[in-house]
């Protein structure tokens, strides 16, 4: 706790359990001279935790002593979310050198340049691959194979497969329809400012890519060389982490009142508030509030408290 060892902890407790008593009942309790109960409560003291005032050792609220020390752990780990999220952002083109680099010397890549019917070739690639389907859209809807081509991806989502798109902000402007068609297909959909150009993935066994970066010449290029496919599925998967669910169509985005329920949730945890004073700032039972609060857990994927709201700054819940 507070980077306190398990000693400094058990005086800690005897503290909160003596508060206001003098140094020499102290010694008593913990069987040292008085000489050395300063010494011994020193870490306590440094972190916030106790007062010495003349003789008389008081132990501060640790609901007001945790909460802020949460609250600040939890921006000091929100600082280094950014930094983590600016490391992955060079993944892609890491790995890319990585597995160039173990490709066998001299041999060729297997990339194929073809022209002609897209829908066909997205047909035989996907039908021929297992794993994810991913893909970058950005005017997927304006092109005249987009039905045939999504009622393709919908028959693979029906027989179990994975599907996973990003399209560009504006498609909600122009086409909100075809986002909202994919998700209800049973497709994960999720949103960025700009999408480079188009890009489809069938899981690891090969991709398809334009042959000009950003351009459409109607030219395409098969990727299936391995280390290739694993470039482009690292470029896609750093751009769905930094991608935004749809409200209301993503199964993980939170509807706006439980979205307001769970943050004061959150700030009475911060706060470090017990269950018993959140139930009644809530207006809630207090199994209710545990039942929320164990519920949070385990959609947070943590096990404790001060985990949850590390992760919930993270996420951008508070």
């Amino acid at each position: 706790m507070l980077g306190l060892t398990r000693d400094d902890e058990q005086i800690y407790r005897l503290v909160l359990r003596n508060s206001g008593a003098t140094q020499a009942t102290l010694s008593e309790l913990l069987g040292v001279e008085v000489t050395d109960v300063q010494k011994n409560l020193t870490p306590l003291m440094v972190a916030g935790l106790v007062m010495v005032q003349g003789d008389v050792v008081t132990a501060r609220p640790p609901e007001q002593v945790l909460g802020r020390v949460i609250s600040e752990e939890s921006q000091r780990l929100a600082r280094l979310s950014l930094q983590l999220e600016s490391l992955r952002s060079q993944v892609p083109a890491l790995t890319a050198e990585h597995k160039a680099a173990l490709s066998t010397t001299g041999t060729p890549v297997q990339v194929q340049a073809v022209e002609g019917d897209v829908v066909a070739l997205i047909k035989n690639l996907s039908s021929a691959s297992t794993g994810d389907l991913m893909w970058l859209r950005p005017d997927q809807w304006r092109l005249p194979v987009s039905n045939d081509i999504d009622e393709w991806v919908q028959g693979l989502v029906e027989s179990g497969r994975k599907s996973r798109a990003i399209y560009p902000a504006r498609v909600l402007e122009e086409a909100p329809d075809v986002v909202r068609g994919r998700a209800e297909a049973g497709e994960q959909v999720r949103i960025l400012a700009a999408i480079p150009c188009r890009i489809s993935i069938m899981g690891s066994h090969a991709a398809l890519i334009p042959d000009r970066w950003g351009v459409n010449t109607g030219r395409r290029l098969v990727v299936r060389e391995e280390s290739l496919v694993g470039a482009l599925t690292a470029l896609f998967e750093s751009m769905w982490e930094r991608a935004m669910a749809i409200p209301g169509l993503d199964a993980q985005t939170e509807s706006g009142e439980r979205g307001r329920d769970r943050r004061l949730l959150l700030d009475q945890l911060a706060a470090g508030a017990k269950d018993e004073q959140i139930a009644r700032a809530l207006g809630l039972s207090l199994r209710t509030v545990r039942r929320r609060v164990a519920d949070m857990l385990a959609e947070l994927g943590v096990e404790s408290r001060f985990q949850a709201g590390v992760e919930a700054v993270r996420r951008g819940w508070i």
